[in-house]
């Protein structure tokens, strides 16, 4: 049986081999997401790939500038060929929970510019159904908290504002400076009702489903690399 790692570089490898010279490309946030983005500045060092970036997170962000790959800011970008990140969980239908890393806005917003949307992860990720493991993150307006707490509890949910690892006092902030809440459902059984539901709540710029907008899935199993 491989290492796990190492079947996440070999999903990161295979998503990065898919950029092409030329191309307009979001890079995600993560563990094996991180191993795409090395890939990538190997390839423009060794192969002289040409490639524009936009990055979901400061840690992709110092990642990029460490390896050379040349960005814009994500405001300046209107469109881009391909987006590849990571996910929390993924269903059969290509259907996300993202948002551990509290990148979750961002990386929603780098996916609807994409062309082709490619999410990279390990086979642990995969589930029947979303909410099987992991809540829902929110990034919210600190002014909504109380709003966004009674609204999500009226969809049947319970919300708790994250707070920072140990060593580090008080909420988790995003990198837009706004609070990190997680909502837990429990298993989802329409995940598309409740996106939009969230949606409609003033005050919550973004939630952590992604329904409907990953092209491919490529997953790291013990037994290799599956796409579908």
């Amino acid at each position: 049986m491989a290492d796990l790692n190492e079947l996440k570089k070999a999903a990161g490898v295979r998503a990065a081999d898919m950029i092409e010279s030329g191309m307009f490309v979001g890079l995600g946030t993560g563990s094996t997401a991180a191993h795409m983005v090395n890939r990538l500045g190997e390839r423009i060092q060794n192969e002289g790939l040409k490639v524009t970036a936009v990055s979901t997170s400061w840690s992709t962000t110092l990642q990029c500038r460490k390896l050379g790959i040349p960005l814009i800011d994500l405001g300046e970008a209107t469109h881009l060929d391909i987006a590849i990140d990571g996910a929390d969980e993924i269903d059969p239908q290509k259907n996300l929970i993202k948002g551990r890393g509290a990148a979750h806005l961002l990386e929603k917003i780098v996916a609807s510019m994409a062309d082709n949307y490619i999410i990279i992860a390990d086979s642990g990720k995969k589930v029947q159904k979303l909410g099987e493991k992991f809540a829902v993150p929110l990034e919210i307006l600190p002014g909504a908290i109380g709003a966004i707490t009674y609204k999500v509890s009226k969809l049947g949910g319970t919300l708790a504002v994250r707070m920072g690892a140990p060593g580090k006092d008080g909420p988790v902030i995003s990198d837009s400076g706004n609070l990190i809440a997680d909502a837990k459902f429990g298993i989802i059984d329409d995940p598309e009702k409740l996106d939009f539901e969230l949606n409609k709540m003033p005050g919550l710029l973004g939630h952590g489903l992604f329904i409907g907008m990953a092209n491919k899935v490529i997953l790291a199993t013990p037994n290799g690399i599956e796409e579908f």
